[in-house]
């Protein structure tokens, strides 16, 4: 499984570079310029960028194909996604608002708890943080990155683990791709073509970008927006295309039942001590004495027995012989707490606490090595004769016995740390396993990552399709009462002589800059008289000041929860 979680993505990704990079080579524009047929490399700051102008006819190739009318339709439907744009928007604001506050409340719960640790000391400060844990104050316990609320970043070795790394670059690069592919067909719906493509590199994170020329200041309001939420939209569809297969059930061809054998395990937290020893597919078959096949009496005994007191069947045990059990060294009593309630403890690491259950030796206690004895099968006390005792590990150590198809596996902790960390089903994957469940695994990412990408795209940051958006909806006007005339392309005369035509090389598809605006809003000054004019102009201003004011507030939001993210991944290091 490990072997197909590297090879198989970082085969596809390979796969992926080089088909875009024969389409670069080999389109229809490549031939027009040869000089357009080499990528360029271009660096600014912490910023490496890969480009080409050689796909800028695809897009226009693409939609000839198509019929008019069906051309028309499309346009219809990106239409619709600019109501999904601005609800989009809306919810993206909000999140990220309640994503801050969920975050620094964790940062104080990890605030409180460290003060705990320092009056608390030795045992009975890890008995205290496990208690307050267990009341609901915090989820963590050592070294767990979940909690309950907010949202959570995918950082390779924090909260996901470094083997998922490949599937997850794949993941965010599709829909990356997929992202400025709706780009490039919404602007070629309006007859504008890209002016070139860029992979970017920004600090180690893969970007991509479609640019175009100055001519899309020439476009009115609302096809300002069908552009702005074009990219959105596609990953919206992306994730609602996923969803459709998950709720269709289509999956359910590649999986087949295995209820009536136990549970199979789906995943394991990485940062769980059971990961180096659970695998997805691995089949368990039991839990102390508790079968886990399906059965009359319980409907889910994984999650009832892990989620219950129950120490297995106490009228099970292990016989050994009663003159090596009365041999072996007694444990000392430890103390947990104020009131002398403890537990009886061996001092040593390969060593646990066993009890005598039945006949003269009833309650002694005695360290034995567990391994030899709890990976065979119990069986009913009392034993035989007198020779043998029967003995049970004390319910103190905390000791799971986890039965599956290769043997038995000791687990000591609380049981409700493996009903979190493990994740079980009833089916297996059919054919080639691994691949069933890394396809499993690329379609979880991708759905996250499509997901993410549509409402983070629609921020009003910096550089974002949000920041577009929102420009062009206060620009919004009806057809017949535009808000300013589109002049990019302009032809002046001179003394008799006209004047080219002023057009810009290309135009990043990013926020519009305020001095354009100020620029904009003086000629609307000049060129309008009275009243009509001032109003005009302080309605401008008013839209100006509101778009910063989103614009701000969406880019402290932002900052603040990174923030808050980073501190949390400080003091639960320390």
């Amino acid at each position: 499984m490990l072997d197909t979680l590297h090879i198989l993505p970082t085969v596809l990704l390979i796969s992926l570079i080089i088909s875009i990079h024969y389409f670069t080579t080999h389109s229809s524009s490549s031939s027009l310029d040869p000089t357009d047929q080499t990528w360029h490399l271009e660096r600014e700051g912490l910023m490496l960028s890969l480009y080409t102008s050689s796909l800028n006819d695809l897009p226009r190739s693409l939609l000839n194909k198509l019929n008019i009318r069906l051309a028309r339709r499309l346009k219809i439907i990106y239409n619709a996604g600019i109501g999904f744009g601005l609800l989009g928007m809306l919810i993206a604001i909000v999140g990220s608002t309640w994503a801050t506050i969920s975050v620094w409340r964790e940062v104080m719960n990890e605030v409180n708890l460290h003060t705990l640790e320092k009056v608390q000391e030795g045992k009975v400060g890890e008995v205290m943080k496990r208690a307050l844990n267990e009341d609901g104050i915090s989820r963590t316990v050592t070294s767990d990155w979940d909690f309950a609320g907010g949202l959570q970043p995918l950082v390779p070795g924090l909260t996901m683990p470094w083997t998922h790394l490949p599937t997850l670059v794949l993941a965010l690069v599709t829909n990356q791709l997929i992202h400025e592919f709706g780009h490039a067909i919404s602007a070629a719906l309006d007859d504008i073509q890209p002016s070139r493509f860029s992979f970017s590199l920004y600090a180690g994170i893969p970007s991509m970008m479609v640019s175009f020329s100055s001519a899309i200041d020439n476009l009115d309001p609302n096809a300002k927006m069908r552009l702005a939420t074009s990219g959105p939209f596609h990953n919206l569809l992306t994730w609602f295309f996923i969803w459709l297969i998950s709720f269709g059930g289509v999956g359910r061809l590649f999986w087949y039942d295995r209820g009536g054998e136990g549970r199979v395990v789906r995943d394991v937290h990485w940062n769980s001590p059971l990961y180096p020893h659970l695998s997805s597919g691995t089949l368990l078959t039991h839990l102390d004495d508790t079968p886990l096949s399906i059965s009359a009496s319980s409907s889910d005994p994984w999650s009832e027995y892990l989620s219950s007191d129950t120490v297995g069947d106490e009228g099970r045990g292990w016989c050994m012989d009663k003159t090596t059990f009365l041999s072996q060294p007694e444990p000392e009593p430890t103390p947990l707490s104020s009131s002398g309630e403890g537990k009886m403890n061996c001092n040593t690491s390969d060593k646990v606490t066993f009890l005598s259950t039945y006949g003269p030796t009833k309650g002694s206690y005695r360290c034995l090595n567990p391994t030899p004895i709890l990976n065979i099968k119990s069986t009913k006390c009392p034993c035989p004769d007198s020779r043998w005792v029967c003995i049970r590990p004390d319910p103190s150590e905390q000791i799971l016995r986890i039965g599956t198809n290769d043997g038995i596996l000791l687990f000591t902790g609380p049981r409700g740390e493996v009903l979190r960390d493990v994740r079980v089903q009833k089916v297996d994957a059919r054919g080639w396993k691994g691949g069933v469940r890394w396809g499993e695994l690329f379609f979880s990412y991708a759905s996250t990552i499509s997901f993410s990408l549509f409402l983070f795209n629609l921020l009003p940051l910096p550089l974002t399709d949000g920041s577009q958006l929102l420009h062009s909806l206060l620009e919004w006007r009806s057809t017949l009462t535009p808000l300013r005339p589109a002049v990019p392309l302009k032809a002046t005369i001179n003394n008799g002589i006209a004047d080219g035509p002023n057009i810009h090389l290309y135009k990043e598809y990013e926020m519009d800059s305020d001095a354009e605006d100020e620029e904009h809003f003086i000629g609307m000054e000049s060129g309008s008289a009275g009243m009509g004019g001032r109003r005009r102009s302080k309605e401008a201003v008013w839209k100006r000041w509101a778009r910063r004011g989103v614009q701000w507030f969406s880019l402290v939001m932002v900052g603040f929860w990174a923030v808050g993210w980073g501190l949390v991944f400080l003091l639960r290091s320390s």
